[in-house]
């Protein structure tokens, strides 16, 4: 008999602490799942709006069809940017047309804190946006109205000009060249050729 009531007992235990668990696990879900509801319903969404910065630029340039002066680039985007500057020379005819010939750009010399690397000019100095270099990449130029040979015609030269944004250097190395550097006081170090 003893046997069966220590049976007996054990068995009712065991529910008791089955029961017990159980209530235990309700009362931390619903304390689990009451914090996330009032947090969710309590804590607005933050919400982080950036805006990329936008780099462009402009040629400006007078031409009256003989000369070319005043050569330069306006930042046109909304942050600080190196500009760099190609310079292409070829051929028109009396239509405009292309045509064979080889137009060699006249020499001149670059403005202040302009630097030649290869086929491009560099300004050496950040442009602020809505700015352009204090000096003129090019002053004046004269360019050949017709050329005496087979091929004839008349030299154009376009102006293409580019700007990256002036920081972080990663972003200069990135699109002009790994060798390619910002100094100290914020300069384009443009490498020797």
């Amino acid at each position: 008999m003893y046997q069966d009531r220590h049976i007996k007992r054990s068995g009712h235990a065991g529910r008791r602490l089955a029961a017990l668990l159980i209530s235990a696990a309700l009362i931390a879900a619903i304390a689990v799942g009451g914090t996330v509801a009032w947090l969710s319903a309590k804590t607005s969404p933050t919400v982080n709006t950036f805006t990329p910065s936008h780099v462009s630029c402009s040629v400006e340039e007078s031409f009256d069809g003989k000369t070319k002066s005043s050569v330069n680039v306006l930042n046109t985007g909304d942050t600080e940017a190196f500009i760099r500057v190609k310079l292409v020379s070829y051929r028109v005819n009396e239509q405009g047309q292309h045509i064979g010939g080889t137009a060699d750009i006249p020499a001149f010399t670059p403005g202040d804190n302009w630097v030649k690397k290869g086929g491009c000019y560099y300004y050496t100095l950040p442009v602020k946006p809505g700015e352009k270099p204090v000096a003129d990449l090019i002053e004046s130029i004269e360019l050949t109205g017709s050329y005496n040979d087979p091929d004839g015609g008349s030299q154009v030269i376009e102006v293409m000009a580019e700007a990256i944004q002036s920081g972080p250097e990663a972003a200069v190395k990135a699109a002009w060249g790994a060798d390619f550097s910002i100094g100290a006081d914020g300069s384009l170090i443009v490498p020797n050729n």
